[in-house]
C-alpha cells in the first residue's frame, strides 16, 4: 500500500465546510495536494442540498426535521448547498467526509462501483466494531429524485442497518479527478469509532495507507476564498437569506 493524506479538521461551520471540500478538490486535481479523506463533523445543525436541488425540498423538512433539528430556542439551521449531487441530508450527530483524488486512481472504478465498493468496505468495518448486521440496499433506483431526502430515501447500495439508512454518498467527476462526499449515521457507534471505520474503508478500496496531516496554507486561502461565494443559502424555518456568518 501507498499512502494517502488524512485530515481529520473537526467540528466546522457548515458554509465553510462545502467550501474547504471543494477546495481540497481543486488543490488535488490541480496537483497541489496528493490524494486527500477528510474527516469532519458540523458545528452546529444544517441540511446540506446536492448541487442541482430546487431549495423547495425544504419544505419537507418543516412537519419532520430529525429531532436534533427541532430547536425549542429558535435557533436557525443553516442551509448549504453541496458541490456534489444527491438528496438534502439533515446534519447534526452524524460523521461526514470528502474524498479527492485525480483520475488515475480512478481508472476501471465508474461511479457505481465505486460508491458500491466503499458502502461494502464500510459495513464491514462497522460490523468488526458493533454488535449490527450491515447490508446493501438492494433497491432498484440507481438516483435520487430531485426532491429527495437523502435518509429517507434509499438508493441501491447505500448502506443499511435492518431498514435504516445509515450512509449515503454523492460524487462529481471531473476529467482530472473526483469529490466524493458522504455522511455516516450510525446508531450505538461514537463519532471516533465512525472516523476509523471510514478510514478503513477507503484504505480497503484504494489498497492505500492513510497518513494524518494538515492543511496547507494554499488550501487554507483557498477554503476561504471560495467561502466568499453563497455556500450558506439561508436559514431553517425560512427566513431572509443571510451570508454566513464566517465563525469556525
Amino acid at each position: 500500500m501507498t499512502g494517502w493524506r488524512l485530515l481529520l479538521t473537526g467540528p466546522g461551520e457548515p458554509g465553510f465546510n462545502m467550501a474547504l471540500d471543494e477546495a481540497l478538490a481543486l488543490a488535488v486535481r490541480r496537483g497541489w495536494s496528493p490524494p486527500t479523506l477528510r474527516i469532519y463533523r458540523w458545528q452546529s445543525p444544517a441540511i446540506s442540498l446536492g448541487c442541482h436541488q430546487p431549495v423547495s425540498v425544504l419544505q419537507g423538512f418543516v412537519d419532520e426535521a430529525p429531532a436534533a433539528l427541532r430547536l425549542g430556542s429558535g435557533q436557525a439551521v443553516a442551509i448549504v448547498r453541496r458541490p456534489t449531487g444527491g438528496g438534502a441530508v439533515a446534519h447534526a450527530e452524524d460523521v461526514s467526509y470528502a474524498l479527492a483524488c485525480g483520475s488515475q486512481p480512478l481508472r476501471g472504478r465508474p461511479s457505481r462501483t465505486l460508491y458500491t465498493q466503499f458502502h461494502a468496505a464500510l459495513g464491514q468495518a462497522l460490523a468488526a466494531r458493533t454488535t449490527g448486521r450491515y447490508v446493501l440496499h438492494t433497491g432498484r433506483t440507481k438516483s435520487v429524485p430531485e426532491q429527495a431526502r437523502c435518509f429517507e430515501q434509499p438508493i441501491a447500495d447505500d448502506l443499511m442497518l435492518g431498514l435504516r439508512k445509515v450512509a449515503g454518498a454523492a460524487q462529481r467527476r471531473w476529467r482530472d479527478g473526483l469529490l466524493q462526499q458522504g455522511t455516516v449515521a450510525a446508531p450505538g457507534c461514537s463519532p471516533d469509532r465512525v472516523a476509523l471505520c471510514i478510514r478503513t474503508a477507503w484504505a480497503e478500496v484504494f489498497r492505500r495507507r492513510f497518513t494524518v496531516d494538515a492543511l496547507t496554507a494554499q488550501e487554507r486561502v483557498l477554503a476561504d476564498e471560495l467561502w466568499s461565494h453563497p455556500w450558506t443559502l439561508s436559514s431553517w424555518p425560512p427566513a431572509t437569506p443571510s451570508a454566513s456568518n464566517r465563525s469556525r
